[in-house]
């Protein structure tokens, strides 16, 4: 499923062309926990997400790392502190050192993220959430290097969600920039999750090889020519053909 918009420039129609992208929510938590966070993505989020799922993770840490990425394009996983505490990874019973390393691995690091939730009022506001985000950078790196979205946050049971209105933002364009992954980064995924033999500084042939691999294009509005300036999704079309 694609979302368009467009936009004059010198002469020509510019369209911009993003797919949605399809969200699995995961957490050791109940799925009653985050059904309002899920609702308000869907309810908010349409122009950049098609669907929202949500997969519950093994309590167990071993069980956690056998988990199986196959058939999920964006990952977005929601810790819940009063469930497992604030221990997400480098950190005594961290639960996720293996967990989303994985996920960076054979997802992209530009289609995962994490929301670490239940925290309370006071914690999540003005300076108080600047220190706590620093510190969780400082302490539980492997959390921020695995994903390209971290989140602080309160309650996410029911609508609307604990979570700043700057947050919800940076969510929707983390949602957004996953769309399109680097093409080095998607080539990669793909030959991970195919189990190939191949070396992966080989990332460009693998491009050529298989088409999964290749940047997205639309085939399907009225603009024909693909413009070649870095972007898989710039599409032109000269309003003189029109």
């Amino acid at each position: 499923m694609m979302a368009e918009s467009s936009t004059e420039s010198g002469g020509m129609l510019q369209y911009l062309v993003v797919k949605k992208v399809d969200v699995c929510v995961c957490s050791g938590s109940h799925s009653d926990n985050v059904q309002g966070l899920i609702q308000q993505i869907e309810e908010d989020m349409p122009d950049v997400v098609g669907s929202v799922r949500f997969q519950t993770l093994p309590y167990n840490i071993s069980d956690m790392n056998r988990f199986d990425f196959s058939g999920i394009d964006v990952l977005l996983l929601c810790h819940s502190i009063e469930n497992r505490r604030f221990s997400l990874t480098n950190v005594t019973d961290a639960l996720y050192d293996g967990f989303l390393p994985k996920a960076k691995k054979f997802v992209g690091k530009s289609k995962v993220g994490v929301i670490a939730h239940d925290f309370p009022e006071e914690a999540r506001t003005g300076e108080n959430l600047t220190s706590r985000m620093e510190s969780f950078r400082n302490n539980q790196e492997t959390t921020f290097t695995s994903s390209s979205v971290v989140l602080i946050g309160g309650r996410l049971h029911q609508v609307p969600v604990e979570i700043n209105q700057e947050q919800l933002n940076e969510l929707k364009q983390f949602f957004r920039f996953a769309s399109s992954p680097p093409p080095e980064e998607a080539a990669e995924v793909c030959l991970r999750r195919r189990s190939c033999i191949l070396c992966l500084p080989f990332v460009q042939c693998c491009m050529k090889m298989f088409p999964c691999c290749r940047p997205r294009q639309n085939v399907g509005c009225l603009a024909y020519s693909v413009q070649h300036d870095g972007s898989p999704y710039a599409i032109s079309r000269d309003d003189n053909m029109a």
